[in-house]
């Protein structure tokens, strides 16, 4: 009866869990979209700072709602003392490690930050905001809710409801979920994360069931004559995808090595975005309906060659330079854009009318690459289509665009982020977590210590009764001097120790990780190592190689217990 008992308490728990972070992301999910729409749409019937320009009166609106989004960013960092915006890289390195958790001010400040940027018009998008915003309140649900789930499910719940609301997938928001985020699989994560993830989807199409984000309703062609003209394309979606990428870290080291200060830099960004918006205005914020428009072919091949382009370079003008937002959003545009030139280009050369499927094809590929979730892109577009057809055309062109980005990039614009911080998710927990924890804890006092005037026969009698074979030398004032073996303390006899001490012994630091000392101690031969405070020079304690590599295992086995949890 125990274990029936537990065991209806955790459903009831995951239950709870899931449904409640599934709503609230329903919410939030779909109010963002909302509030953005209506900003766009007072942005585009605004005639604020119109001026007349060739006979023509030219509206500026763009660029004095961006200033003003680019305002209340720099207010949300200041007032909040925000040091960086937190995105999806941040979440996936919280679900990795315990030891730096998601800050709930940052999340929020983030959230609210890219709905400022967006409103106002910047080239940003949606999604990874949200993604984030739904791991800080998975993270922010479990202080208040005690359970057996470990963080990164919680964590995992809030990515998938911001997956399921936004796109109105629930089985892509599962596997999102899973495959960028926390990468592995149990199955006491599954239940709850798939209770988050369908509650988001149906609670946001009940709750607001007029706020269908894409539409993709043509018909496809045979398979055979779609899957090899878009293993050909895949190439060139994978151009597409490193282009940008590589765009958006060159902004940010761009804007970093400025001799501007940071509150300016999203000023100069909202300036340049809201001056193209004026004569591109497709590209200024989230796109939605272009994108629709240009699934459904309405944009010319000039006009989709000129937002592809712009898209592109203002997404990383606007993301490197401050304005903060998400980079999901303007990759389905860029891939859209590249599919509809491609498809464009085809008819030119006497295809069959393929631009649709070759359109939603790119969007995929690129969407997928920039985000590291193929599989997550495909059930996307499946769960969009309801057409099987149109996800395993898609799933060619994402799988191939995929192979060639990670193989020349890496495996997503977030792992790169987090490898530019010297974080390297590929490496796994246990890397990670070895990297985090460091030897300090792990030293011991067992060892024998014996300032310099000593004499040899008067340290060697001591080693002998102790039972060790070296022994460490400290000043008077606790500086550590050295280290001696058994053998250098023979050969010193009656004589001072002093001038037969090892000055220079392989030695680790307090700070030095579990990591770092695995590679020290891989040049070591000898009993113990000395652990010194790097900043006061005095001997921490000493640490055996058994002793390190018991530490080691520790850290190993709680590692990998979050990915049986």
């Amino acid at each position: 009866m125990k274990k029936v008992r537990d065991a209806l308490v955790e459903v009831a728990i995951i239950v709870l869990v899931g449904g409640l972070i599934g709503a609230v992301l329903a919410v939030v999910s779909n109010l963002f979209v909302i509030g953005v729409q209506w900003f766009g749409q007072q942005r585009e019937a605004s005639d604020i700072l119109s001026l007349p320009i060739g006979g023509d009166t030219v509206s500026f609106s763009s660029l004095v709602f961006l200033w003003a989004a680019a305002a209340v960013v720099v207010f949300l960092k200041t007032s909040l003392g925000i040091s960086r915006w937190a995105g999806p890289a941040d979440s996936m390195y919280a679900a990795h490690q315990v030891n730096e958790p998601l800050d709930i001010k940052t999340g929020m400040a983030s959230t609210l930050a890219a709905f400022a940027s967006a409103s106002g018009g910047g080239s940003v998008g949606q999604y990874g905001p949200i993604v984030h915003f739904g791991a800080t309140m998975g993270i922010w649900v479990k202080r208040f809710i005690s359970s057996r789930l470990s963080h990164e499910i919680y964590l995992g719940c809030g990515v998938a409801a911001a997956i399921s609301a936004g796109f109105n997938a629930p089985i892509a928001g599962v596997v999102f979920a899973h495959e960028a985020v926390l990468r592995h699989f149990s199955v006491r994560a599954i239940a709850p994360i798939t209770v988050a993830s369908i509650s988001a989807s149906a609670l946001g199409n009940q709750w607001f069931p007029h706020t269908t984000t894409f539409d993709i309703s043509a018909t496809l062609p045979p398979l055979a004559e779609v899957v090899p003209v878009l293993v050909m394309l895949a190439p060139a979606f994978a151009l597409v995808a490193i282009c940008f990428m590589a765009a958006l870290r060159y902004s940010a080291q761009t804007a970093a090595k400025m001799n501007t200060s940071p509150l300016l830099l999203p000023f100069i960004a909202a300036t340049i975005c809201g001056l193209v918006g004026v004569w591109i205005p497709q590209i200024l914020g989230l796109g939605i309906s272009s994108i629709n428009e240009m699934i459904a072919g309405e944009f010319a091949l000039s006009l989709l060659l000129t937002v592809l382009v712009a898209k592109l370079l203002m997404t990383a003008l606007c993301i490197g330079f401050g304005l903060f937002g998400g980079v999901f959003s303007p990759s389905l545009f860029i891939g859209v854009a590249a599919g509809a030139v491609a498809g464009e280009l085809l008819i030119l050369f006497g295809f069959g009318d393929i631009a649709s499927i070759i359109s939603v094809a790119g969007m995929a590929a690129v969407s997928s690459a920039v985000i590291g979730a193929p599989v997550s892109a495909v059930l996307i577009i499946l769960e969009l289509t309801q057409s099987y057809e149109y996800a395993v055309a898609a799933m060619i062109a994402v799988m191939v665009c995929n192979l060639l980005t990670n193989r020349l990039f890496g495996n997503s614009f977030f792992d790169r982020q987090l490898l530019d911080r010297g974080i390297d998710l590929l490496k796994g927990r246990e890397a990670i977590a070895l990297n985090q924890q460091v030897v300090g804890p792990f030293v011991s006092q067992g060892y024998v210590r014996a300032e310099p005037s000593v004499t040899g026969s008067e340290l060697r009698e001591e080693m002998r009764k102790r039972g060790h074979t070296e022994a460490y030398i400290i000043k008077s004032d606790g500086q550590f001097l050295g280290k001696v073996s058994i053998y250098e303390v023979i050969e010193a006899a009656d004589s001072n120790i002093n001038d037969f001490v090892d000055t220079r012994p392989l030695t680790l630091y307090s700070h030095n990780s579990l990591a770092e000392a695995m590679v020290t101690v891989s040049q070591f031969v000898g009993e113990s190592l000395p652990v010194v405070n790097a900043e006061t020079g005095q001997l921490h304690g000493s640490l055996a190689e058994g002793e390190l590599f018991q530490a080691v295992i520790d850290v190993q086995n709680r590692a990998r217990g979050l990915e049986r949890a």
